[in-house]
Formats: C-alpha cells, sequence, structure tokens
C-alpha cells in the first residue's frame, strides 16, 4: 500500500501535541518537529480558518491549516499530488470540526487531550481507507450468512443466490478501522468476475460448507486465481456448517486446502448462529493486526 501521507500532527498554537499519528516506514525525529513548528508557527497565526498552507524542507513537504485555537499539521513526500493531499486534509477539517468544533468555539474545552484519542480511527479510515475483506466460496457454503453475523445482523435462514456481489460497510468498535466485507456471488456464470472483484483487497475469506466434495473443488479457486494472481494476499479458510453432521474437521479441511506455496489457516463456523460471531471478530481482528504489521 502506498502511503500518501507520513504522519500528521493536530496541536495547539502554542506547539502542545494533542494526537499525532505516524504512517510512514520511519520513525519521526519529535524534537525536530517541534523546532520546526515553532520556527514558522508566527506565520501559521496569521493563515485565516479556512485557508490550507504548505511549505517544504529538502526532504518533505508539510501542509497546515487552523481550527480556532488548533493547527493540523500533515507531513508529505515532495512528490505527492497537492490537490489529492488538499483532499485528504480538508476531509480531515470537515470530520473534526463536526466532532469538536462546537467545544472549541464556545470554550467548553479544558485542555484535556485525551477527548481527541477517539479521532485516531477516524483518521485511520480517512488516510488508509476502509479495509476490504472478500468473501469468496462456491454458491450455498454460506458467505452471505457469514456476512451477516460479522454485521450483527439477524441471519436470514432462506438461501437466496448473490448477484455478482453484495457490499456491506461495517463501523465496530471491535475493530481499529473500518471494514468493508464483499461477499461475491458462488454461481458458476459469475466466477468469471472473482479476479476483478479481489482486486484491492486486505484480507480473503475462502469459505467452505465442511464436506469433502467442496473443499475439493474449493482448491480450483487457490489453485486458478489466489495462488496465480494474489499470492501475497492473506486468504484465511472458513470451514462452514460446523453443526451439520457430515463436516469434516477444520484441521482436516486445512490439509486439504493447502498447496504447494501457502498453507491456509482454516477455522470452523456454523455463521446461522449468534454465538459464533465473537469467533469471527476474533479471527478478524488477528487477520487486520497481521496485514497491519506487513504493511509497516
Amino acid at each position: 500500500m502506498i502511503k500518501l501521507i507520513q504522519y500528521i500532527n493536530i496541536l495547539t498554537k502554542d506547539g502542545k501535541s494533542l494526537l499525532f499519528r505516524n504512517y510512514g516506514t520511519s520513525e519521526v525525529d519529535r524534537d525536530l518537529l517541534a523546532g520546526f513548528l515553532s520556527a514558522f508557527s508566527g506565520f501559521m497565526k496569521e493563515i485565516s480558518q479556512s485557508d490550507i498552507k504548505s511549505t517544504q524542507t529538502e526532504d518533505f513537504k508539510y501542509f497546515y491549516t487552523i481550527i480556532d485555537t488548533i493547527i493540523i499539521v500533515v507531513c508529505t513526500d515532495l512528490i505527492d499530488d497537492d490537490s489529492t493531499v488538499n483532499s485528504k486534509i480538508l476531509s480531515i477539517r470537515t470530520r473534526f470540526i463536526e466532532q469538536y468544533g462546537k467545544i472549541l468555539k464556545d470554550g467548553s474545552w479544558a485542555g484535556n487531550r485525551t477527548i481527541f484519542y477517539d479521532f485516531e480511527k477516524e483518521l485511520d479510515n480517512l488516510i488508509l481507507g476502509a479495509i476490504k475483506i472478500s468473501i469468496l466460496g462456491f454458491g450455498g457454503v454460506g458467505k452471505t450468512t457469514l456476512t451477516r453475523l460479522i454485521c450483527g445482523q439477524d441471519v436470514d435462514l432462506e438461501y437466496v443466490p448473490t448477484i455478482t456481489a453484495d457490499i456491506a460497510s461495517y463501523e465496530g468498535d471491535e475493530f481499529e478501522r473500518s471494514i468493508t466485507l464483499w461477499d461475491f456471488a458462488g454461481q458458476a456464470q459469475f466466477r468469471s468476475l472473482w479476479k476483478s472483484l479481489l482486486q484491492g483487497s486486505d484480507i480473503c475469506l475462502l469459505v467452505t460448507d465442511s464436506t469433502f466434495e467442496n473443499i475439493n473443488e474449493s482448491k480450483e479457486i487457490i489453485h486458478d486465481i489466489l495462488d496465480k494472481h494474489f499470492q501475497e494476499k492473506l486468504v484465511i479458510g472458513i470451514a462452514n456448517k460446523q453443526d451439520l453432521p457430515n463436516r469434516l474437521t477444520p484441521k482436516f479441511c486445512e490439509r486439504i486446502l493447502a498447496s504447494e506455496e501457502r498453507l491456509i489457516k482454516t477455522h470452523g463456523m456454523s455463521a446461522i448462529k449468534p454465538m459464533y460471531r465473537e469467533k469471527i471478530l476474533a479471527i478478524l481482528r488477528e487477520a487486520i493486526k497481521e496485514i497491519s504489521r506487513i504493511s509497516d
């Protein structure tokens, strides 16, 4: 993932940092940053509340804007497009004012910086975007039911085939960032679309119904699409319908799904049962941590 923004610092006009998020690959010299901010803090005070200004050093470009007593500073690489960065900053400004504008304007903010910590997730969503989780597998294995389970929605036991793909967003407190779930249609006429739909995925959930026939057929998905075109993507196996008498154990499913290129860790699930929701959320939390470690 290309990181457009290196870091964001939200601070008071006298240089007191309230919230700092580093999206770059290297540690930021905070003392150097503080010195730099103090060097141009004088003309920061002269800009209007609606302006977004920028300046640069030999290595980075700094954009800054003021909201009452607060300064938002965004650091980018020199080659990043100004209009794209300004659009991001405008979104950050808008959401920050929506969340904190009233207390800043009426003077009720008493200097407690912890109230801004809740804005971390908002920043991550605005800068990094939602995490795309693709849910694929053949028809009738329970992909839509799993999607509804993740989102905390009631499960419809009547099977209604998905057409092309259903997209659901979830912004629960269980994850550090919002997630977008792409539920792929599993019918044969839609499988030619899977490769293009998988583009931009962060995590893939390969869902099976835990029968030998379906798991064996699912190896085609691994061989023809995932191993061939998405070798670097994190793929997690979901052995669904573990409540049925003919199911294979998750460990056995994992052995069948294994290829020369990768071992797909596989978890047992019964997506029609609400009691499994915490399990799938825990699986996704760990997966998000893993992709975050890889991208850092």
